[in-house]
C-alpha cells in the first residue's frame, strides 16, 4: 500500500512523521528494537523493528497509541474462555493493527507479527491535540479510526459465503492491492501466514483449506509454488484456464 492510498499515512505525514523505507532497516532476529534514533524521525513516533512471530501488544495492554504497520503483517489473535484460538485480522502494509476496540480502554486482541516487520506507534493524546485546529487532519483521523471496521465489515461478507473455495479465493483477492488489481497479468501473492491461520481466520479446518486450495489449482483458478500463489482469474469471472491440460499440469 503506497501513503497515497493510506489514510494512516495520509495521517503521518500531515504529522511530519511518516519514514522512507530506507530509514528503517529489519531485524532477523533477537528482541524488538526502538527507532526513534532513526534518520528523519518524529519524536512523538516510537518506531519498532520486530521479527517474525513477536508479539506487538497483548490484550488487555493499553489502547494510547495507533499502531501503523510500516513494513511487514501482522495479524490479530483472541483466546476464548474454553482456551481456543481464532485469527480476528492480517494486518499489512499501511493498516492500522489493533485500533477497532479502543472503546474498551485495552487491546481486545493480541497482535503477532506474521514476518520482519516495523510498527509506527503515534500517541493518541498527540494525534487529537494536533486535530483541534486542522478540519483536514481531523477528517484524516476519522478515516484512519473507520478502516479497521471497513476491514472487520469485509471479513463478515467475506464469511458469508458458503463455498469454501470461493471463500479462499475471495479471501487470496484481498490481498492484492488495488492497482495490482487493476493491470495486466496473473497477481502474484507471497503469503506470510501458513494455512492453518488462513483456516482460522476463514472459519474452517485445515482440511478444508487444503481442499479448496486443490479444487482452484484444479479449475485453473490459481497456481501454488510454496507460499507463492499466482492469482490466474478474477473470483467474477468463470476460468477458461481449467480447459489448457498445460495449466492444469502446472
Amino acid at each position: 500500500m503506497t501513503p497515497a492510498s493510506s489514510p494512516a499515512f495520509a495521517l503521518l505525514a500531515r504529522l511530519g512523521g511518516l519514514p522512507s523505507v530506507g530509514t528503517l532497516p529489519l531485524m532477523r532476529g533477537g528482541h524488538a528494537r526502538r527507532l526513534n534514533g532513526a534518520p528523519h524521525s518524529s519524536p512523538a513516533i516510537e518506531r519498532l523493528s520486530l521479527p517474525a512471530r513477536t508479539t506487538l501488544f497483548d490484550v488487555g495492554e493499553p489502547l494510547d497509541a495507533l499502531h501503523i504497520v510500516f513494513q511487514g503483517s501482522l495479524k490479530t489473535v483472541v483466546t476464548a474462555a474454553c482456551g481456543t484460538t481464532r485469527i480476528t485480522s492480517f494486518v499489512r502494509r499501511g493498516e492500522v493493527v489493533g485500533f477497532e476496540q479502543r472503546r474498551t480502554g485495552g487491546h481486545a486482541a493480541e497482535a503477532i507479527t506474521l514476518e520482519p516487520s516495523v510498527v509506527l506507534a503515534l500517541p493518541v493524546s498527540k494525534i487529537e491535540a494536533s486535530c483541534g485546529d486542522d478540519p483536514a487532519l481531523l477528517h484524516l483521523w476519522w478515516r484512519v479510526c473507520a478502516a479497521p471496521m471497513e476491514r472487520h465489515a469485509a471479513q463478515l461478507i467475506l464469511l458469508a459465503r458458503r463455498l469454501v473455495h470461493e471463500r479462499l479465493e475471495r479471501f487470496l483477492w484481498s490481498l492484492v492491492p488495488a492497482p495490482t488489481v487493476m493491470a495486466e497479468g496473473a497477481p502474484r501473492l507471497h503469503l506470510a501466514m501458513g494455512r492453518g491461520e488462513i483456516a482460522s481466520y476463514l472459519g474452517m479446518t485445515n482440511e478444508s483449506v487444503s481442499r479448496a486450495f486443490a479444487k482452484l489449482v484444479d479449475e485453473g483458478r490459481i497456481r501454488v509454488r510454496g507460499r507463492h500463489i499466482d492469482l490466474l482469474s478474477c473470483p467474477s469471472v468463470p476460468s477458461r484456464l481449467a480447459e489448457d491440460p498445460a495449466v492444469r499440469r502446472a
